[in-house]
């Protein structure tokens, strides 16, 4: 299969030449036809491309419906959008796959309704920080966002394929979905959405900004998809029962984000409980209550694993001294901040720079050694 022709149905319009290059035309239709008056988009036919086909764009939005940037990644059994923009208009979007196939959906910011095609009644809505794995089946369904609000969502689509292999035989969503696919409805792997991590967050920004090319960023791409999955089913096997008495308002659950807002953005110097629930307008048991109730964790333990996290990435930069993560995540003294990390990674960061110096080396080393062969005329494959 021509992979460059994979991409081609989907909208995206480029700055430069103002042209529809990734996602077909934008359809109208007649306004007794239901949903089908709106914008639609014809999901690519990832699932045929061939294992060494990559292709990779950064999108930009600009048109009636919607304002802003996005990229997309499509490759053997996966394609990967992620987009960060505004809509300009509270019409659904129809979307019409191809098959039916998997969906890793993260939703960063705003919210994210699917509706069937009647357009009557959501069978899912996804709200900021929210993720969940499901199976959307072959038919047409619509997708909408809050207008004139900033939107940020990641949407990881596997085919069936790709999805059944990495999943053990004996799995209870086995059947769950492929009774989904068989009577043509969606399924789920949680009946409710789950709290986005940080750990989460990371693998995703990592794929963003992934600087391989060619096979090497398929390979890349694949094990950090496949990385997903395991914190999703391993976040959903330890979630505990939901509380049915809980009666969180909106109102609340914005006050936890925001709360999670000012926490990143004071890493180096995290305010107090008392402190925190004061600024966002609520008391501190609330907080604590409410907090982890939309994130699956505490204030404390979510500060945690982000500066973790953050400290993981900073460490892979040159020329970033150990001291001076410390004090960026907040730590008085390294020491602690390596005690934390060790805890942690069960590894030393130390350890972790030492991993990396030497690797770089190896690789240098191998590349040169594999130049030498190739200058000289000898196999390669006989090492």
């Amino acid at each position: 299969m021509d992979s460059s022709k994979v991409i081609l149905k989907f909208i995206a319009v480029t700055a430069e030449e103002n042209i529809k290059t990734n996602q077909g035309e934008a359809n109208r239709a007649n306004p007794e036809e239901s949903l089908m008056k709106n914008i639609s988009w014809a999901f690519p036919d990832f699932a045929g491309l061939k294992k060494d086909d990559l292709m990779a764009n950064q999108l930009t939005y600009s048109d009636e419906y919607s304002e802003g940037i996005g990229q997309e990644i499509a490759l053997e059994g996966i394609y990967l959008w992620y987009g960060k923009f505004r809509a300009n208009s509270p019409d659904p979007i129809v979307i019409d796959t191809s098959g039916s196939h998997i969906q890793m959906n993260f939703c960063l910011q705003n919210t994210m309704t699917y509706l069937p095609e009647s357009g009557v009644k959501p069978f899912v809505r996804f709200k900021a920080y929210q993720h969940n794995l499901l199976l959307l089946p072959k038919r047409k369904m619509a997708v909408k966002w809050l207008p004139d609000n900033e939107i940020e969502v990641f949407c990881i689509n596997l085919s069936t394929e790709f999805f059944f292999n990495n999943l053990p035989e004996n799995h209870s969503l086995r059947n769950h979905f492929q009774a989904g696919i068989r009577h043509i409805l969606p399924a789920f792997l949680s009946t409710r959405n789950l709290p986005v991590t940080s750990k989460m967050i990371a693998a995703l920004f990592e794929i963003l900004n992934c600087q391989y090319a060619g096979y090497h960023k398929v390979l890349f791409v694949k094990a950090k998809v496949i990385e997903l999955m395991a914190l999703q089913f391993e976040q959903y096997e330890q979630m505990p029962a939901p509380d049915i008495t809980s009666s969180l308002k909106e109102e609340d659950i914005e006050k936890m984000h925001l709360a999670r807002e000012i926490l990143v953005e004071n890493v180096e110097a995290p305010l107090s409980m008392k402190d925190l629930a004061h600024q966002i307008g609520t008391n501190e048991f609330n907080l604590k209550k409410y907090f982890k109730e939309v994130f699956g964790t505490t204030v404390f333990g979510y500060l945690h694993d982000f500066r973790m996290e953050k400290s993981k990435e900073q460490l892979c930069q040159e020329g970033c001294k150990i001291s001076d993560i410390a004090q960026r995540m907040g730590y008085k003294h390294a020491t602690h901040f390596t005690a934390a990390f060790k805890k942690y990674y069960g590894f030393l960061p130390t350890k972790m720079r030492i991993g990396l110096f030497h690797l770089y080396h190896l690789a240098e080393y191998a590349a040169g050694l594999i130049g030498e062969l190739q200058e000289s005329g000898c196999a390669v494959e006989s090492l």
